[in-house]
């Protein structure tokens, strides 16, 4: 039996530039990369790199100046769908603030991905116990994030990403807002449960734990992606 190959995402010739005033100010310049399933990459660089515009990229939530972004199936088809499904079937999305709605419990926040696929209510209430039960919430699931430690709301954040069983988790600082410790406790269950589920894993992060964590090492320098291990 052939193997099945290995969800993709392609960057080709990517930049990307703001227009401030009469100026075009480039912030990302020329990327070529191909990022896979199973592999865990630490995107670095200087505050102000492009850091945090490359991810929203990748995630869907920004376009480039020019250049292409694609994503490919596990049959290394590429995904024909608009950019809406391939952020709720092919990507989870984690951000240095969790941004959960306050009214809602833990468990709550959580099946909202569940619901936007069309998932029934009862059927995402039971994986919302799952996830949170394996990131080490069973005990928190009616809690609302008010209730919780940044580190818990963080925790809370990572079983909405894996809610839809994604191919890849894209997190944008996810330790930024962090104490040290609790920041480390997290890069850990991110690699866990990326090992556990196949998942690919895009973090950024000035943080030097984050980067000797993952396996390929990339640096922003001066719009460039150049690799460092």
């Amino acid at each position: 039996m052939q193997a099945r190959e290995k969800a993709l995402i392609k960057l080709i010739s990517v930049s990307k530039s703001y227009k401030q005033g009469n100026c075009l100010i480039p912030v990302l310049n020329d990327i070529s990369a191909v990022f896979e399933q199973g592999i865990s990459y630490a995107i670095s660089g200087a505050s102000g790199s492009g850091k945090s515009t490359l991810l929203h990229i990748i995630a869907t939530l920004d376009t480039p100046s020019s250049g292409t972004v694609g994503y490919y199936a596990n049959d290394g088809k590429p995904f024909d769908h608009d950019l809406a499904f391939v952020r709720t079937h092919m990507l989870g999305l984690m951000f240095q603030i969790p941004h959960l709605i306050a009214e809602l419990s833990a468990e709550e926040n959580v099946i909202i991905p569940g619901l936007i696929a069309g998932k029934s209510y009862d059927e995402s209430i039971i994986r919302a116990r799952e996830l949170l039960g394996r990131v080490g919430l069973g005990d928190r699931i009616t809690h609302k994030p008010s209730q919780l430690s940044g580190g818990q709301q963080q925790r809370v954040a990572l079983a909405r990403a894996l809610f839809n069983k994604p191919k890849f988790i894209i997190a944008d600082e996810p330790t930024g807002s962090l104490d040290p410790h609790t920041g480390e406790q997290i890069v850990d269950l991110l690699i866990a449960c990326k090992n556990e589920w196949g998942m690919g894993m895009i973090v950024s992060s000035h943080d030097q734990y984050v980067t000797n964590r993952m396996q390929v090492s990339y640096e922003l320098i001066e719009g460039k992606l150049v690799r460092r291990s």
